[in-house]
C-alpha cells in the first residue's frame, strides 16, 4: 500500500488558494442575452452547515463536486486525515476552540466546481489552468457529511460520482487577479440539473448570496447570512461569506439559485506561529488552542473575492445555455427545459441558427410541450418558409396534436407562399378529413384556388370525400364554380364514378341542401 503519511500531505498541499491584496445599484435582469444593457475565514459567526440541511438548495448541491488528487486514491479507496488529525499534525496539539467545527470529518477535497451543462463544470483558474493539472485530479459529487469515513482515514464514492476532465474549454489565470477562472469539459454527461446563471446585468451590492463547497477539503457544506459588499471592480465583486481554502472554485449565487460568481480569492490574517498567512485555522497562545480564523467585519480588510460569471468568455456561457436545453429536450425533462428556457433570447440567436433550432429539434424529439416554450418566443420572427416547414413536418408525420400546437402559437396556417399548394390544399388532395378540419379550424383560406382555378370541392370531388365536401360547402366554398376546363365539382366527382357526391354537389350549388 502506498504511504499514507505522503498522501495527505499531498492533500494539505493541495489545500492552498490565493489571499488577495491588501454605490448602490438596482437589481437588473441576469439572464438577458450577453452583452445588452440589462483561504477564507469566517465573518461573525461561523455561518457554515451541512448541505443536508440547506433546504430547498437539493439541486444545487448535486451540481457542487470536489476535485481530489489522484495521489488520494488506491485501490478505488480514497484517502485523508480527519480535520482533527490535520489540524493536530499541522499545529502540534491535541487543544481546539469550541469554534472549530466538524473535528472528525474527513479532508479529501482540495478546490470545488460546480456544473453549468450536463458536462460543463466551473472552477477558479488557479485549482485548473492546464490539462497536466486537470490530469492529476478526480471531481467527486455527492461528497457529503453522509459520507461514509472509514477508521478515519478512507472514504469510498460510487463510480458514477466520479469524473475525469476531458479538456479544458477555457482557463485564464493573471497575476493582477483579474482573471481566476477554468471551465472544464468532462468525459461524460451527468443527468444533475445544472446551475443557472447570471448572463447580464451587474451583480447587487449589498445582495444576499450563498456559496457550498469543500471547506479545509471537508465534506461540501452550505453557508448563507452572506451579502456582497464592494462592486467597484470590473471582474469581480467583494463579499463577507464564511470560507475556507477548498472553497476555491465554488458556486457563488444568490437565492434564487443563479450563478453570480466563482469563489476565487480569501481575505487572511498573519499568523506567528505559521510564519505566514493564514484564512483558515490559526494557533492562539492565550488558549494555547488552535482557533477558526474570524474577522468582525470586511471594513479593514479584503474579504472574499469572486470572478464575475458574466466575465467568462461569452460564446462559453451561450453553447453552455444551448446545451442545457438540448438536453432537458431530448429527455423530456419539462421542469428543467421550462427553468433554461429563460434564457429566450437563445431560441432566437445565431447561436441556434448554425447548431440546430430548437423548433426542428423539438419535432424531431415529438416534445410538443418544449415545441410550444419555443414558439411562444419565435413564432413571430419565423419566415414565411421556416413557418410552413414546421407545419409541413407535422403533417408527415400526421400529427394533428403537434400541428395544433404550432397553430396555436401563431403560425400562419397558410405559411409557405413560396409552396406549390397551401397545407390545406394538400391535406384535401390527400383526402385527410382530419386535417383538413384543423387547417381550416385555424383559419386557412378555403376559398384558395390552384393554378388550374380548381377550388376545394373540386379536389375532394376527384377524392370522393363526401364529409370533406359537406364541412367545405358549409364553410362557403363555391360548389358552382368552373376550373379551367370548365368544370364544376359535380362534373368532376360524376367523371371519377362518385354518382351520389355528384347529385350532393348538384344539391349545394343549387341551394337545396
Amino acid at each position: 500500500m502506498k504511504n499514507i503519511n505522503l498522501i495527505l500531505w499531498v492533500l494539505l498541499v493541495n489545500l492552498c488558494v490565493l489571499p488577495v491584496n491588501s454605490q448602490n445599484q438596482t437589481l437588473e435582469y441576469p439572464f438577458a442575452e450577453p452583452g445588452t444593457d440589462v483561504s477564507r475565514g469566517v465573518f461573525g459567526d461561523d455561518d457554515r452547515k451541512e448541505v443536508k440541511d440547506a433546504e430547498g438548495f437539493k439541486d444545487f448541491v448535486r451540481a457542487t463536486a470536489v476535485m481530489i488528487p489522484k495521489t488520494a486514491i488506491y485501490n478505488n479507496e480514497f484517502y485523508a486525515w480527519s480535520l482533527r488529525d490535520l489540524l493536530k499534525r499541522q499545529f502540534g496539539t491535541d487543544k481546539f476552540d469550541d469554534n472549530v467545527k466538524f473535528l472528525d470529518q474527513p479532508t479529501v477535497g482540495s478546490c470545488t466546481g460546480f456544473l453549468i451543462a450536463p458536462d460543463v463544470l466551473v472552477t477558479a483558474g488557479h485549482c485548473i489552468n492546464s490539462m497536466e493539472d486537470a490530469n492529476k485530479y478526480v471531481w467527486v459529487f455527492d461528497y457529503t457529511s453522509d459520507s461514509d469515513f472509514v477508521d478515519g482515514k478512507k472514504l469510498k464514492f460510487k463510480p458514477e460520482n466520479i469524473f475525469e476532465v476531458e479538456s479544458i474549454i477555457a482557463s485564464d489565470l493573471t497575476e493582477d487577479n483579474k482573471n481566476d477562472y477554468a471551465v472544464l469539459k468532462l468525459k461524460k454527461k451527468s443527468n444533475r440539473a445544472p446551475y443557472r446563471f447570471r448572463t447580464s446585468g451587474e451583480v447587487l451590492l449589498d445582495g444576499p448570496i450563498n456559496t457550498i463547497g469543500c471547506p479545509t477539503g471537508l465534506p461540501l457544506k452550505f453557508t448563507t447570512n452572506a451579502t456582497v459588499v464592494d462592486t467597484s471592480q470590473e471582474t469581480w465583486f467583494k463579499s463577507d461569506i464564511d470560507a475556507f481554502p477548498g472553497n476555491s472554485g465554488g458556486p457563488v449565487f444568490d437565492k434564487n439559485g443563479f450563478i453570480e460568481g466563482i469563489l476565487v480569492r480569501t481575505t487572511a490574517e498573519y499568523s506567528f506561529f505559521a510564519g505566514k498567512y493564514t484564512g483558515d485555522y490559526k494557533y492562539d497562545y492565550w488558549c494555547d488552542c488552535v482557533k477558526t480564523v474570524s474577522f468582525q467585519d470586511v471594513e479593514d480588510n479584503p474579504g472574499c473575492a469572486s470572478h464575475r460569471i458574466t466575465k467568462i468568455p461569452v460564446n462559453i456561457l451561450i453553447s453552455s445555455v444551448y446545451e442545457n436545453l438540448e438536453y432537458a429536450l431530448k429527455n423530456k425533462l419539462d421542469d428543467r427545459f421550462k427553468s433554461w428556457s429563460t434564457y429566450k433570447w437563445i431560441f432566437n440567436h445565431n447561436y441556434s441558427d448554425t447548431n440546430g433550432r430548437f423548433e426542428k429539434m423539438a419535432l424531431n424529439y415529438s416534445n410538443d410541450y418544449a415545441l410550444g416554450i419555443v414558439l411562444e418566443y419565435t413564432a413571430e420572427k419565423l419566415s414565411d418558409d421556416s413557418a410552413r416547414e414546421l407545419i409541413d413536418f407535422s403533417i408527415n408525420k400526421n400529427d394533428i396534436e403537434t400541428l395544433k400546437v404550432i397553430l396555436d402559437k401563431g403560425i400562419f396556417a397558410d405559411a409557405g407562399m413560396s409552396s406549390t399548394h397551401t397545407a390545406l390544399q394538400n391535406a384535401v388532395i390527400n383526402n385527410n378529413s382530419k386535417l383538413a378540419e384543423t387547417l381550416i379550424y385555424y383559419g386557412a383560406d378555403v376559398n384558395i384556388k390552384t393554378k388550374t382555378n380548381d377550388n376545394l370541392l373540386h379536389i375532394a370531388a376527384k377524392n370522393g370525400n363526401k364529409s370533406l365536401v359537406e364541412v367545405l360547402v358549409k364553410k362557403g366554398v363555391d360548389a358552382g364554380a368552373k376550373n379551367k376546363d370548365n368544370k364544376r365539382p359535380e362534373k368532376i366527382a360524376k367523371a371519377n364514378v362518385y354518382k351520389d357526391l355528384a347529385k350532393h354537389l348538384k344539391k349545394a350549388r343549387k341551394g337545396k341542401l
